[in-house]
């Protein structure tokens, strides 16, 4: 009887637990490796969706000032930093090996409204407006403002918030009380490169504002004989606006159905008539091309930004830069065509 009990209460053999531990290790191992490439995956989809919100972000804030390029038709040279009302550089004749860059003169902020009408009868001119809603420091002498795009003067002297103008308002042009005041502003874009810290930023006046975009690209539609159609560029359709009528063509472009490869247009540098006063852009199309943060590689300088977890590339054609693909970087890129805002002015 007491040799019965005795046996019953042996415990797990040897072997048992070298299986238990075996078959433990294993689902250990799985269970790590599902949580590992869970992570990975997280860490992936975040980079991605920040990547995709910055280019985004920066498309946004390029096409807003872009399109209020010559808002108000300021003089040439009126805003310190634009010679013109848009002043473009595309980064090389022919193909690109980096971002274009661009400077406009365009809307800064609102700093008030006229508190009343301007001139005010039984005047007939004036060089003086009532600003009301004006704040310390929102207006300086030599500023250049404008009511509503349709008079634009400089700013020449301040007295609380009065503004005396370096421009007469001259009946029968008249501005209603309410009228919005705005201040305007030459606004300039450029990218860093690898070897700045941080690099791949774009900024607005040497600013930088959005992480992660590493190329910004440029084209124009232009209407330089005035008749209000953008002209035929070669390689294009006649009498018919594609994406070829943007200039510099030189890149390949898709147009509906059609596909031009790079070459097909033959336009490789700006018209004179692109950096003049009044510009004759009507459109420009602009690519953002933003570059994933591996988080380990924000402030380091000359770092490529490879992701060693990701082994993938991604090549990028935008208008005439070719990027090509490189294992371990992630990159998008967005288009967009924007109509400026005063393209009426000739």
């Amino acid at each position: 009887m007491g040799a019965r009990n005795h046996a019953s209460e042996q415990g797990f053999t040897l072997i048992e637990l070298m299986i238990t531990v075996v078959i433990f290790s294993v689902i250990s191992l799985a269970a790590f490796s599902v949580l590992s490439t869970s992570q990975q995956t997280a860490v992936m989809n975040d980079q991605t969706v920040q990547l995709q919100r910055n280019v985004r972000l920066a498309m946004d804030l390029l096409a807003r000032d872009i399109r209020m390029t010559g808002y108000g038709n300021p003089a040439a040279g009126s805003l310190a930093g634009c010679a013109n009302q848009l002043n473009a550089t595309d980064q090389a004749v022919g193909a690109d090996t980096g971002p274009d860059s661009i400077s406009v003169m365009t809307v800064d902020q609102q700093i008030g409204t006229l508190a009343a009408q301007a001139p005010l009868p039984p005047a007939t001119s004036t060089t003086t407006i009532n600003v009301s809603g004006l704040s310390a420091g929102s207006v300086n002498v030599n500023d250049v403002i404008t009511l509503e795009g349709a008079f634009t003067a400089t700013v020449n002297a301040i007295a609380g918030s009065v503004l005396t103008l370096s421009q007469t308002i001259q009946n029968p042009v008249a501005f209603p009380a309410s009228t919005p005041v705005l201040r305007l502003t030459c606004v300039t874009y450029t990218v860093t490169g690898s070897g700045v810290t941080p690099p791949f930023q774009l900024l607005r006046n040497g600013a930088a504002i959005v992480d992660g975009i590493e190329s910004i690209q440029l084209a124009y539609a232009l209407d330089a004989n005035g008749d209000g159609q953008i002209d035929d560029q070669a390689g294009g359709v006649a009498n018919t606006v594609d994406c070829l009528d943007f200039v510099p063509n030189n890149g390949p472009c898709i147009n509906g159905a059609t596909s031009y490869p790079a070459g097909t247009g033959t336009v490789t540098t700006l018209p004179v008539s692109v950096n003049s006063t009044p510009t004759s852009v009507r459109q420009v199309r602009i690519t953002v091309v933003g570059r994933a943060i591996p988080p380990a590689a924000v402030n380091v300088a000359n770092n490529t930004w490879k992701d060693p977890t990701f082994t993938g590339g991604s090549a990028i054609t935008a208008e005439d830069q070719v990027i090509a693909s490189s294992p371990g970087i992630r990159r998008r890129a967005l288009t967009r065509i924007v109509t400026l805002r005063d393209a009426s002015q000739s």
